[in-house]
């Protein structure tokens, strides 16, 4: 088969491409076994980076939440990181891990949360896991309670002619059903199941917050709160917004001058990271693993006497990093 002279000479050139960046990011990362120097050592003089966690919308699940903060707590180069929340609340259990994850890096590194246009039920059981919560003056906040909703539609499915069956295993199994009314006996189960989580919640905001249980009980009824009346019941440390977090967490975190934000995100294609003008450095760091697999995987090998396959392209450019 005649070979294509043109693409040979692109796919060298591509392949000397390839290994002046391994060898430049293998610098940068110690990769070199002669640099004495290491990752930390190299970027002290500048790591001016704080870390942004975002916990936006109805919390429901926690894991990309988890994942996130895990990558944060592991990054030597993040010195502090700031929590914006804008979450109404959710489901229990993801709110109370998403708080266990935040006060286990707390311990790490300074985490302050800062509470935009609304931080209230589990978004605010989150910002206690934060050693500072700040919010604006209209930041709608508070809500610590508990709700479980449900209705009777027997008289609808009665209008509707419908005849609704169950079968059940126990007495309880159908706590909530629409078909019936709720029976005494499981309304007493369900509201002490709101108070045992209630009192959960309690426990973390008088923990968090440094206010006595029982004085807590008077604030924690429900209400919300805006975030200036907050700050008169000790709910939030601050008034203010992103930036002024940002300065107060650059501040105990010993970061001087300006920090850069890296924000806890998805992963990016290799070649919008290579275009990118600003690139991250805990992103840039992944490079090399990526090269380095592209390169023992065989497909910078693989000419088969007329150049680089277009799926082998698509392979290079498409593949996120660090996978």
């Amino acid at each position: 088969m005649k070979k294509n002279p043109l693409l040979i000479v692109l796919a060298v050139c591509f392949l000397f491409f390839v290994v002046f960046l391994v060898f430049t990011m293998g610098t940068v990362m110690n990769i070199t076994s002669g640099n004495p120097l290491t990752q930390k050592q190299l970027f002290r003089r500048n790591a001016q980076f704080i870390g942004v966690l975002e916990v936006q919308g109805i919390l429901l699940d926690s894991k990309k939440t988890l994942e996130e903060i895990d990558g944060l707590s592991e990054n030597p180069l993040i010195k502090g990181v700031l929590v914006r929340i804008n979450s109404p609340g959710g489901a229990v259990a993801p709110s109370q891990e998403i708080y266990e994850a935040l006060k286990k890096l707390s311990k790490k590194k300074p985490v302050f949360s800062s509470l935009a246009n609304v931080a209230a039920s589990g978004g605010y059981y989150v910002a206690c896991g934060t050693k500072k919560i700040f919010a604006n003056p209209g930041s709608i906040t508070g809500s610590i309670g508990v709700i479980m909703q449900f209705a009777d539609l027997s008289k609808f499915y009665q209008w509707a002619k419908i005849q609704p069956y169950h079968i059940k295993s126990g007495k309880f199994k159908d706590v909530g059903s629409t078909m019936r009314e709720m029976t005494a006996d499981e309304r007493e189960i369900l509201q002490k199941m709101a108070d045992t989580v209630l009192l959960q919640f309690q426990k973390v905001v008088a923990d968090s917050r440094q206010i006595p249980l029982e004085k807590l009980k008077d604030i924690a009824d429900g209400k919300i709160y805006s975030g200036e009346q907050a700050k008169e019941v000790k709910l939030v440390d601050e008034l203010g917004g992103f930036q002024d977090t940002v300065d107060a967490l650059a501040k105990e975190a010993g970061i001087s001058g300006k920090p850069k934000l890296i924000y806890a995100k998805k992963k990016k294609k290799l070649l919008e990271l290579l275009l990118e003008e600003d690139a991250e450095v805990d992103s840039l760091l992944n490079v090399p693993n990526l090269i380095k697999k592209i390169l023992f995987s065989g497909i910078l090998g693989n000419f088969k006497g007329s150049g680089f396959h277009r799926e082998e392209m698509k392979l290079l450019f498409l593949m996120p990093y660090g996978q």
